[in-house]
């Protein structure tokens, strides 16, 4: 039967329980979880159905070059690294899957919130080197702080929840205020966010309108021991601002699971 000989290509890391649940059902699976993009251009003629994260940019390049591609699925939410308007044009079906890992990146925010308040990283590398410098890495408490949340999709809805067991004050920043009736949340501008927030965390996808959302003009409304959480994409933290607060201790501390370019060297990785 012509269903199950669907071509599908993966090129992105994805747990091995999807590849090996798909081989049994008798699709015609390619995994290459670090494919480079010349051999994604020999590979994609042949596909029905190509499978990534945010690793690889499916531009129209590749797009044209996926004679029999049908579908495109983003595991995940943020569908930046895909040019929609061509996939469109080729009748290609793009599929997004934003509650995926929603408490599973909550989870990690707040696993990269206490880390950077307490110092954790540091310390360890220190101690591994017998410095003992514990006065020097005091931190704070999350307890009575104030969490601002940009962005109230699925991960920051989740993120508010879990800021609330830790006794957090919390407030966001988002374009539908709507999220405001089943969270009962403070909403306020960007600029009130970033005066008033202990903490921020970003979790908005990257368009025109998040670009440079943190940038040199409203990065000096920033508190002087505020701490930075991107948990979205690397070009929503302007990275050239970002290393100079951190550089001139404007702020406390930063945390990101994103960059503008990854798997590639980095002037953040001086400091």
């Amino acid at each position: 039967m012509e269903y199950f000989k669907k071509k599908i290509i993966i090129v992105s890391p994805v747990h091995q329980h999807l590849v090996s649940e798909l081989k049994r059902l008798r699709y015609d699976v390619e995994y290459f979880p670090s494919i480079k993009y010349k051999d994604l251009e020999k590979k994609i003629p042949s596909k029905e159905l190509l499978i990534l994260r945010s690793g690889i940019v499916i531009d129209k390049n590749i797009i044209n070059k996926g004679k029999k591609l049908k579908y495109i699925l983003r595991a995940g939410s943020g569908l930046d690294n895909i040019d929609i308007k061509t996939a469109k044009k080729k009748n290609i079906q793009v599929f997004n899957m934003p509650n995926l890992n929603a408490i599973s990146v909550a989870e990690f925010a707040f696993g990269l919130i206490i880390s950077t308040a307490r110092n954790i990283v540091k310390a360890d590398k220190e101690l591994r080197r017998n410095i003992w410098n514990k006065p020097n890495h005091s931190g704070f408490e999350l307890k009575d702080k104030t969490l601002g949340i940009i962005g109230l999709g699925n991960i920051g809805t989740k993120i508010a929840k879990i800021a609330k067991g830790f006794s957090m004050n919390v407030i966001a920043n988002v374009k539908n205020k709507s999220k405001k009736r089943s969270l009962s949340l403070k909403l306020v501008s960007l600029n009130n966010l970033l005066t008033n927030s202990d903490y921020i965390t970003f979790n908005v996808p990257l368009n025109k309108d998040t670009k440079d959302l943190l940038n040199n003009k409203n990065c000096k409304l920033l508190k002087k021991n505020s701490i930075l959480i991107n948990l979205s994409r690397g070009g929503v933290v302007n990275e050239i601002v970002l290393y100079r607060l951190l550089k001139d201790n404007l702020i406390f501390g930063a945390a990101t699971d994103v960059f503008l370019h990854e798997k590639k060297n980095n002037k953040l990785f001086e400091l």
